[in-house]
């Protein structure tokens, strides 16, 4: 059959404002490949290291595993959400939003992957100057280091989907391989399973860790549907966030605990270089930032893509790319992280509220004539999303808590709050129907 010139270009921008076709589908596995290079990062190492070195291991693999299973239960949602429609993030958000409303959103979530890549990308640049000089002796300028990073990232990321799937088929298995090297030549020195570390946080609890590493993953939760709409079908979704989230997350934080533990050091890097394997250090070190920043660039240009449509995908993954290239070579973590720790909990009860949106409101079904039928702003959704917000904010504050996770708490509040606005929307249908 011959193709369309439409289809050709929705094909050209990867889908980004319209439903994924079949043929373009991929596998389960493929998609939990991808999920799972998200978070083999310098942030999961760092958060591993200090829930394992403060709590011991006896108490870290249960927080671990519970922190996980939340995100694997949220993430099979989100993912479920993305498979359901084929849509992206960013389109989903614009069903429920309106069409003007959305852009607000949209932009946020721009503000928050752009901001999270230059961080990494910065860091990326120091610890990346740092092995070199050990291995080479070479000294370059630490934005040297970043911005050749940033090129590599950008360069897969404007690839689109395909592009990612090939970079998580091949890294991943590498990456994980590194990490399991590294806990084999230190696991014979953890003797001890209740052992802290000389780094021990003493105010660390089984319930903080468990907040800890839900809020590593939550805003990866909200975008799941940016690859979750390739899934061949809804068990394949579900599956794919079931292994990444729920089996291989635990996992990765598992095995990059055990050397901090054993060696008392927090620094994955540092430990793999001072047990002589300093360039497997470097590769795990460029993998891990290459593979979780290539997400947050292309999610960045689909959202971009709903809020200036007639601009190719790739020119906006290519402007987020640069702008973040240039955050991460300013001094980014004295004075972006607190701004992005309240994205941090403004952008979770955005995903409660889409799924809701789709599932109670809209029945499971989006297509376009549904979107132009759309109010330009949903009060309702918005009104939902500002209290969501509140509670996550006086939950970060310690004024009102209720499962001690800002990100969790903004979830539930508009969970309630919007699930209160469908059941009277579904009321109201039902006392007057069309």
């Amino acid at each position: 059959m011959e193709s369309h010139p439409s289809d050709n270009h929705a094909m050209s921008n990867d889908y980004s404002r319209t439903p994924v076709p079949e043929s373009s589908t991929a596998s389960g596995l493929h998609i939990a490949l991808i999920v799972t290079g998200t978070f083999i990062a310098i942030p999961t190492f760092l958060t591993a290291a200090e829930i394992g070195g403060s709590l011991g291991l006896s108490k870290a693999v249960p927080a671990f595993l519970a922190g996980s299973l939340v995100l694997a239960i949220l993430g099979c949602l989100t993912s479920m959400a993305g498979a359901t429609t084929r849509y992206s993030t960013s389109m989903l958000v614009q069903f429920t939003f309106g069409r003007r409303g959305a852009h607000l959103v949209n932009l946020i979530l721009v503000l928050t992957l752009v901001g999270w890549y230059g961080v990494t990308c910065h860091v990326f640049g120091r610890a990346s100057d740092e092995v070199v000089r050990s291995l080479t002796g070479l000294k370059l300028p630490q934005a040297f280091h970043a911005i050749v990073g940033g090129v590599l990232m950008v360069s897969v990321a404007v690839s689109g989907f395909k592009g990612i799937d090939r970079l998580a088929f091949y890294l991943v298995p590498l990456m994980v391989l590194f990490l399991g090297y590294t806990t084999f030549k230190t696991y014979g020195d953890v003797t001890d399973w209740t052992a802290t570390a000389d780094y021990a946080n003493p105010d660390l609890t089984i319930t903080t860790a468990i907040s800890a590493v839900i809020g590593l993953y939550i805003v990866g939760v909200v975008i799941q549907p940016d690859y979750s709409r390739f899934a061949r079908n809804l068990p394949h979704a579900a599956l794919a966030l079931i292994v990444a989230l729920g089996i291989m997350l635990p996992l990765v934080l598992i095995l990059a605990s055990i050397p901090s533990i054993a060696t008392g050091e927090k620094n994955l890097i540092d430990i793999m270089t001072a047990l002589q394997i300093g360039l497997p250090a470097f590769l795990l070190l460029l993998l891990a930032a290459w593979s979780s920043n290539v997400i947050g660039l292309y999610s960045s240009g689909l959202s971009l893509s709903t809020v200036l449509p007639d601009v190719a995908l790739w020119k906006h993954t290519l402007a987020a790319g640069i702008i973040g290239t240039l955050i991460s070579l300013t001094p980014v973590e004295t004075f972006f992280i607190p701004f992005l720790v309240t994205l941090g909990i403004t952008i979770p009860p955005v995903a409660s509220i889409y799924i809701i949106h789709l599932f109670l409101i809209q029945s499971g079904s989006c297509d376009r004539q549904m979107l132009d039928r759309q109010p330009s702003v949903n009060a309702g959704a918005f009104v939902s999303w500002t209290g969501g917000a509140l509670l996550g904010y006086s939950s970060y504050q310690q004024y009102l808590t209720l499962t001690t996770v800002p990100g969790m708490d903004a979830i539930l509040g508009s969970t309630i709050l919007y699930g209160t606005v469908a059941v009277l929307i579904s009321k109201n249908r039902k006392e007057n129907p069309a």
